[in-house]
């Protein structure tokens, strides 16, 4: 009794499905597809800062922490807000270089607002002797705003699309009944402004060049693709 009772539920069911199924492929519809795409350009840069002992051997990790501390401070940077230590769960690695040598290091990494904030970090830390620094990303601030916009761009787009269609054949758009939609997000690290860019800044002349007007960093790319079907009435 209770297997054809599941054989009962199981028709139904399939039966249920075929018709819905069908109720779909029977309507009148159009389908378009359509794809925006928003370049920004990055307010947020997001630096990699790594202090050893073994760099400045005259002065203590903790010395030099407390003193890049004080430095990016004066430079109106909130350390509660914009900076965290990597790897909180050890916080303090060691390399055993020599038999009786043990080289200490923390790495942290650092948010900017602007290239010209960006600029005078460089410069601090090289004067504090720290010449392990690189750029580690870019980003926007508020992209899902942006990707928003843009859905909303490639979604007009399609509407628009399917209007010229279905006027066209004197047809009217109905609803939309079914949506389906992806998206793309590119944030290569394009710097303009240098002849070249080293991944640290290891000399302390090379830190001068980037007070040139011009150096700015490449726009992220927001992409939205939408595929609709209409019905038509």
């Amino acid at each position: 009794m209770k297997k054809i009772l599941t054989a009962i539920a199981i028709l139904i069911a399939t039966t249920t499905l075929s018709a819905q199924e069908k109720n779909f492929i029977d309507q009148n519809y159009i389908e378009i597809s359509a794809s925006a795409t928003k370049e920004v350009s990055p307010d947020e840069i997001f630096i990699s800062i790594t202090i050893e002992e073994k760099d400045n051997k005259n002065k203590s990790l903790e010395k030099q922490e407390k003193e890049m501390f004080a430095r990016l401070k004066a430079l109106g940077i909130d350390l509660e807000k914009d900076m965290l230590v990597k790897d909180m769960a050890t916080q303090m690695q060691e390399y055993i270089l020599k038999k009786n040598t043990v080289v200490t290091s923390k790495s942290y990494q650092l948010k900017i607002t602007n290239t010209d904030l960006l600029i005078k970090v460089f410069k601090e830390l090289e004067k504090l002797s720290i010449p392990n620094v690189s750029i580690v990303k870019t980003d926007v601030s508020d992209k899902e705003k942006v990707k928003n916009e843009v859905m909303i761009m490639a979604t007009e787009k399609a509407k628009n699309r399917a209007e010229i269609l279905a006027n066209t054949l004197g047809r009217k758009l109905g609803k939309a009944i079914y949506i389906q939609h992806n998206e793309g997000y590119q944030r290569d690290i394009v710097i303009r402004g240098l002849a070249s860019f080293g991944a640290k800044m290891e000399d302390a002349n090379v830190a001068e060049e980037y007070a040139g007007p011009d150096l700015s960093f490449g726009k992220i790319s927001f992409t939205q693709n939408i595929f609709i079907r209409f019905s038509l009435e």
